[in-house]
């Protein structure tokens, strides 16, 4: 059964990724799509002048339209409803469509702003931030998981929290960790100020992190839910980990987490803190920390990376990766995009070598990959 389904992208408020987003969107559907189903084809496409992608798959609606509606740069959804030769229409010309609106699936529990309220300097896009998530999902063995709400994700280099409250919205309970104590004050002041504003139930614990009876940071813990009821049942819980990313090995239990997502430092207004001093090589810092993110992950889990190109070219990045036990299995460039003058974008994507199906994963990466399901 072949499903066609268009889907209206959402602009970006950002002007130069958005002159990137039609690649990035076709490659995202790529891997979010064809590891769940078979005979997928994404194109862009352009109707009425509006930015659409048309994906093709052997799955029904139903199954379909859930998935498709966690893509980062959806906004709305149409069944387009062509006759096989439509009147008046030149032979050589791809004839407009009647549409029929299909409902997006209801994915986001919490409303906009708690991604797009904080505000600072060298935050990260909130659409690509869900591009990471979804991809990082994808990878995982688990990634139905991200539409039951129970996937569990690590940030291991959190910042000031855009990757949490994305997970936050997907009803995901995230783990985040930052070294530095202004970015994780501000994000508890901002989280706890948010679920007042909106009258949310909530609980939340500060306190010191304590390894073997030695202090290497702060801990934040808090539980929200729309109402009182949801958090008697457990609402939704968030810890941020105040402790360098190389510690996390003595904090987080090894084999756990089905996404690993982070944003690594560009090496370009600011690197990396540890053990008191700022690298801005993140190559170095790459080195050091992917071991440890390694053990965290479940042999099945996916990761997702951000990267700088000029500082951490593909080449190296790979190595480095492969170096810890990491296979890249995204094609060098996938997610190639401009952010400005110093950053040349990408993002890779990595499993552990010894992931169920790193081979089918490796395969669905190769650039000459276009039709293939693993």
């Amino acid at each position: 059964m072949s499903t066609r389904l268009l889907a209206l992208r959402a602009p970006s408020a950002n002007r130069v990724y958005t002159e990137s987003a039609g690649p990035l969107c076709v490659q995202e559907a790529h891997w979010v799509l064809r590891t769940r189903f078979a005979g997928i084809r994404v194109r862009e496409r352009t109707l009425a002048g509006l930015d659409h992608l048309e994906i093709t798959a052997d799955a029904p609606v139903r199954e379909l339209v859930p998935v498709v509606s966690t893509l980062s740069g959806v906004m709305a959804l149409y069944e387009p409803a062509e006759p096989p030769e439509a009147a008046g229409e030149p032979a050589d010309q791809d004839p407009t469509p009647l549409l029929r609106p299909v409902p997006l699936a209801p994915v986001l529990r919490h409303p906009s702003d708690l991604e797009t309220t904080l505000k600072y300097p060298g935050k990260t896009n909130e659409q690509f931030t869900a591009l990471l998530i979804n991809t990082a999902a994808a990878l995982s063995e688990h990634r139905d998981r991200l539409l039951e709400g129970s996937l569990t994700l690590l940030d291991p280099m959190c910042g000031r929290g855009t990757t949490l409250n994305r997970a936050l919205r997907l009803g995901l309970s995230p783990i985040g960790a930052e070294l530095d104590r202004k970015d994780t004050d501000a994000y508890r002041t901002f989280l706890l100020t948010w679920a007042r504003g909106h009258r949310y139930r909530h609980s939340s614990d500060a306190r010191r992190l304590t390894v073997r009876g030695r202090t290497i940071g702060s801990r934040f813990d808090a539980q929200l839910a729309p109402d009182k009821q949801s958090l008697r049942a457990g609402g939704q819980s968030i810890t941020v980990l105040g402790c360098d990313t190389l510690d996390l090995g003595h904090v987080l239990p090894d084999g756990r987490m089905d996404a690993v997502v982070a944003d690594l430092p560009y090496g370009i207004q600011h690197g990396a803190h540890h053990r008191g001093a700022v690298r801005r090589s993140p190559l170095e810092v790459l080195a050091d920390a992917a071991p440890v993110w390694r053990r965290l992950m479940r042999a099945g889990a996916g990761m997702a990376l951000a990267v700088n190109r000029r500082t951490a070219p593909y080449a190296e990045a790979r190595a480095v990766l492969a170096e810890a036990g990491l296979d890249v299995v995204s094609a060098d460039g996938a997610f190639r995009h401009r952010v400005d003058q110093a950053i040349d974008r990408d993002v890779l994507l990595a499993v552990r070598s010894d992931h169920p199906r790193a081979e089918a994963l490796r395969a669905l990466g190769a650039p000459e990959e276009r039709t293939s399901h693993a």
